[in-house]
């Protein structure tokens, strides 16, 4: 194995001689004059694709972590925990940084609705942003790419920066926990950032709430010497819990002004907090815009009136996110019953499915248990984990999501309100693989369309 400099010095040949002009890590898209990175797992199957990909794969140099048999000319083996240092010295020759303010979010739940606001902030105080994230690649109002994912590979970002970055102020970018324990973001330092909320997921990969945290502050070594991290004002054991020596802890100045009905939840109103905050830090200014200028982003607080009732379609998946939005709801729309409809990802934290059932049984008057994304998963299974955390609330599993969705609208009543949680702005339902065509806004829409009175 080399190490980075001896790698370094490699490379610093290679991209003259070779006429070096791109580099990729998926094998599909390098072409030949592209520095291809595989990473080969322990799994004997993964030698395998290898293998048989890379047969067809096109690249002037090839980047692996393990030596093969075969597999010598225009190969360079290192360890994979050096490559974001030798993909950075590659980036910044081929897609150099453009001069911007950066700006990351984190938290469990929130995210993608901070770093939307952010981008409208900007936008109404003069300011050119870009969002990455949950959302793909977003201008102000305007998805340029969507990538499919929460935070893209370290490549991919630092490509979308240069191609998509140039004539902005600034940039907003979830940080995911994944992203940050996996050096996705890697070189990169915020102007400021932003931490939501900690409640339990991904322990699929994380395995303990400590791990898991541990993931999250990660964000500390991203943001500049002394610049701040921006929490919630209302979340105050969360403020004890990140005070940081090297970085600022604040609060967000609370907002007393009168805001639109999306920011009647406490959860989104936190989220507007800590978006003016970070960015009266970033850009130094005492900010005042008109509220009522602001919209959610795709698939959150999503609201549409029916007759005498409403339906409300959000992205909420996690317990905490499901217990935020039915109050929201309930202090939304007092006197109303709740009926949920919800289901849980397949492959992901087997742990949280019966304690989101048992927070939607606090609130719900009535409970529909169908399908999110199966993934590989049995989705009968996966009801079979949540149905346990129901606690005597009237509720009924059906597995097919379409199903049960038209179901709910068939029985839904004056003075109701349906939560369709759980696929917010998605529109595919994935199952083994493959990405079928759903999305419960457009279910929404054409019913309210069939039903018009």
């Amino acid at each position: 194995m080399l190490n980075n400099e001896e790698l370094g010095n490699i490379l610093n040949q290679i991209i003259p001689s070779l006429r070096i002009s791109d580099i990729h890590w998926r094998t599909q898209e390098s072409t030949p004059e592209s520095i291809l990175f595989y990473k080969i797992t322990e799994d004997p199957k993964s030698l395998e694709q290898f293998v048989q990909r890379i047969k067809d794969a096109k690249y002037a140099w090839l980047v692996i972590n393990r030596k093969v048999e075969g597999f010598s000319d225009k190969v360079t083996v290192i360890d994979e925990n050096q490559w974001p240092d030798i993909q950075k010295k590659i980036l910044d020759k081929l897609y150099p940084l453009p001069k911007l303010k950066f700006i990351g979010v984190t938290g469990t739940n929130g995210k993608t609705t901070t770093a939307d606001l952010v981008l409208q902030i900007g936008h109404l105080i003069g300011k050119k942003g870009l969002s990455i994230g949950t959302l793909g690649v977003r201008e102000y109002q305007k998805t340029i790419l969507d990538f499919g994912l929460t935070s893209p590979s370290f490549i991919d970002l630092r490509k979308f920066l240069f191609q998509y970055g140039a004539d902005k102020d600034f940039c907003v970018m979830e940080a995911s926990s994944h992203a940050l324990v996996q050096d996705r973001l890697h070189g990169l330092l915020f102007d400021a950032a932003g931490w939501l909320s900690f409640s339990q997921d991904h322990l699929d990969y994380h395995q303990t709430m400590d791990e898991y945290f541990l993931a999250k502050s990660l964000i500390f070594k991203q943001l500049r010497a002394g610049q701040s991290l921006f929490v919630p004002s209302e979340q105050k054991d969360l403020f004890l819990k990140l005070q940081n020596k090297s970085h600022p802890v604040h609060p967000a100045g609370e907002i007393d002004q009168k805001l639109p009905l999306f920011f009647s939840t406490k959860f989104n109103k936190n989220n507007l907090e800590v978006a003016m905050a970070i960015m009266q830090s970033v850009f130094a200014e005492n900010i005042k815009i008109n509220f009522d200028l602001l919209t959610p982003p795709d698939g959150r607080f999503y609201i549409q009136g029916f007759n005498k009732s409403y339906i409300v379609v959000d992205f909420a998946h996690t317990p905490d996110a499901l217990e935020n939005i039915c109050i929201g709801i309930k202090q939304t729309f007092p006197g109303y019953s709740l009926k949920v409809l919800f289901g849980c990802g397949g492959d992901r934290d087997r742990l949280k499915r019966p304690k989101m059932a048992e927070v939607v049984s606090k609130f719900a008057d009535e409970i529909y248990v169908t399908s999110d994304n199966p993934r590989s998963e049995n989705p009968e299974q996966i009801i079979s984990d949540i149905l346990p955390g129901i606690k005597g609330t009237k509720f009924q599993a059906i597995t097919e999501r379409p199903i049960a969705v038209r179901i709910a609208f068939s029985e839904l009543k004056d003075n109701e309100v349906l939560l369709l949680a759980g696929k917010g702005h998605e529109d595919y339902i994935l199952i083994n693989g493959i990405k079928h065509p759903y999305s419960d806004i457009r279910e929404v829409d054409e019913f309210i369309a069939r039903n018009k009175k």
